[in-house]
């Protein structure tokens, strides 16, 4: 059973950087950061949280029975039906007038008279997870790891059939299973296929060789993401040394997975494997971001990302390494993790070790 939510402490610590701000009120209007401070998941809502902790969401008369359900543990949360979601907190914010997200789009914010852009103030907040996300992101991870072995168990993979079909069977059941939908396009990429980092899927039939499986889920608002690299048949002796490689260089990053982790030097690590092994060029993309109520979200390990920036407890990151050699083919590892004081926890259990279907 998942932890209880606490949406007013979540509220009352953004209020506290609102207040840090200078600002007397915060509009929100990204929906997954409405969600995260009300519970509240239909697709129309804006929130006005103030410096003080008060806070108002509005939403259109669709959801007027949804909000009220969704909400009903704050009852400290002034729920208003309109709209003109906008109109409305603007008239509650009144002359203190009130800062935005940067998400707010262009022409949304000059109808408004270009408030002030506060960045990162829900963001930040989510970072950290609470007892509730991560109960919540553990119980996504277990089902996908747990319907993927079963669809490989069951023949999912096989040479003769297309990717799309093996794509559709593992999507049925990871729908069967309880998830609520799919937190991305499922990539299922065969032969050539695989050298293309996000190759989706095609009507391209399952050759012997590497397959790679990039799939995750959505529950409760949370999401899961993994990547497994199966091999139809025996691999042949380029297939071997490519998944020996990035296998050593994912191993090598979750060991480096723990609190004060720079996320910059998660990545080199990743990156120095593949690079010593020959294939350095051919990891074209970043080794891990966070996973939440989005399933990229920060924080982000890269060569990109300021060597400043670290790891906490509450975390999680995903470890993703993997190498691309054009034309041929290519594969991809991947877990999420929860930064434990301890080091990493996966959310997605099964082996890396390379499985022969």
């Amino acid at each position: 059973m998942s932890a209880p939510v606490d949406h007013s402490s979540r509220r009352a610590a953004v209020a506290r950087t609102i207040a840090d701000s200078g600002h007397a009120y915060l509009l929100i209007s990204d929906l997954k950061n409405v969600r995260y401070l009300t519970g509240f998941s239909g697709s129309n809502a804006a929130l006005l949280l103030g410096a003080d902790g008060t806070a108002t969401v509005v939403t259109d008369g669709r959801y007027d029975t949804q909000i009220r359900q969704e909400t009903a543990s704050s009852p400290d949360l002034d729920i208003r039906i309109s709209r003109d979601l906008f109109g409305e907190l603007r008239g509650i914010a009144g002359d203190a007038g009130f800062a935005i997200e940067p998400g707010l789009p262009v022409g949304d914010a000059r109808a408004l008279g270009d408030p002030t852009i506060l960045a990162g103030a829900v963001e930040d907040a989510r970072l950290i997870k609470d007892g509730a996300e991560l109960d919540l992101l553990r119980e996504a991870g277990r089902l996908a790891d747990t319907v993927f072995a079963e669809f490989l168990e069951a023949g999912g993979i096989r040479e003769g059939i297309t990717e799309i079909e093996a794509a559709a069977d593992l999507e049925h059941r990871l729908r069967s299973a309880g998830a609520d939908g799919l937190s991305f396009d499922t990539i299922l990429a065969s032969g050539i296929n695989g050298s293309k980092p996000h190759a989706g899927v095609s009507r391209d039939v399952i050759v012997p060789g590497l397959v790679t499986v990039d799939f995750g889920v959505w529950l409760d608002g949370y999401a899961s993401d993994q990547t497994r690299t199966v091999c139809v048949g025996e691999p042949d002796a380029l297939a071997s040394e490519l998944y020996d490689l990035v296998h050593r260089s994912f191993l090598a990053g979750v060991d480096a997975v723990a609190p004060g982790a720079g996320l910059f030097a998660i990545d080199k690590v990743c990156r120095d494997v593949l690079t010593e092994g020959g294939y350095g060029e051919y990891f074209v993309h970043s080794t891990g971001h966070g996973v939440g109520l989005d399933v990229h979200e920060a924080p982000y390990a890269a060569s990109r990302t300021p060597e400043d920036r670290t790891l906490a407890e509450g975390m999680t990151l995903t470890i993703e390494p993997g190498a691309y050699l054009p034309g041929r083919t290519g594969l991809r590892i991947e877990n999420t993790y929860i930064v434990t004081a301890d080091g990493a926890e996966t959310v997605n259990p099964s082996s890396t070790a390379l499985r022969i279907v």
